[in-house]
């Protein structure tokens, strides 16, 4: 994909659960746990100390959603995922662990079990977790041009039986 420059209008800052630091403190544990094991080369506590800062500490520093006036710019950790607004076919919220993952096609970038799903086929849908997702979700509705008549709709079919 083509890489765009420019300063964006609007910045989403990312939301961490929880349980995201709790995995964070049980990597770090991990390796100090191996780290006073007898006999235990001193390379493999290393190893796993620094494993978890590169897969994890990224998502705490990197995850925020950038609007532009024609894309949204979604960066989550080491990637960057980049979605016009002519591609969107739909924005919604998502509550829960139950995401209908019967439709969704790509980018996982929520580090929160809240969030906003973006129905993008042609980019790939994304589920992101921002700092007001309620807010990202009118925004991103406008932009894109997305009928808002479906505020009110839950996020899984499940949920509304």
């Amino acid at each position: 994909m083509r890489i765009y420059k420019g300063n964006p209008e609007l910045v989403f800052r990312g939301r961490v659960a929880p349980w995201y630091g709790a995995l964070a403190g049980i990597v770090s544990f991990a390796a100090a746990a191996l780290a006073l094991q007898p006999g235990m080369p001193v390379g493999v506590p290393v190893l796993v100390l620094v494993a978890g800062a590169l897969l994890l500490w990224p998502v705490v520093v990197r995850n925020r959603v950038e609007l532009y006036k024609d894309r949204l710019e979604i960066v989550f950790g080491w990637a960057r995922t980049i979605i016009p607004y002519d591609h969107v076919r739909g924005v919604r919220r998502f509550s829960g662990p139950a995401l209908n993952m019967n439709d969704f096609t790509a980018h996982a970038n929520a580090a929160s079990l809240e969030g906003v799903f973006i129905e993008a086929p042609m980019d790939g849908d994304a589920a992101v977790s921002v700092i007001g997702n309620d807010n990202l979700v009118s925004e991103l509705r406008r932009r894109a041009g997305v009928d808002a008549g479906d505020a009110g709709v839950p996020s899984c079919p499940e949920d509304s039986e």
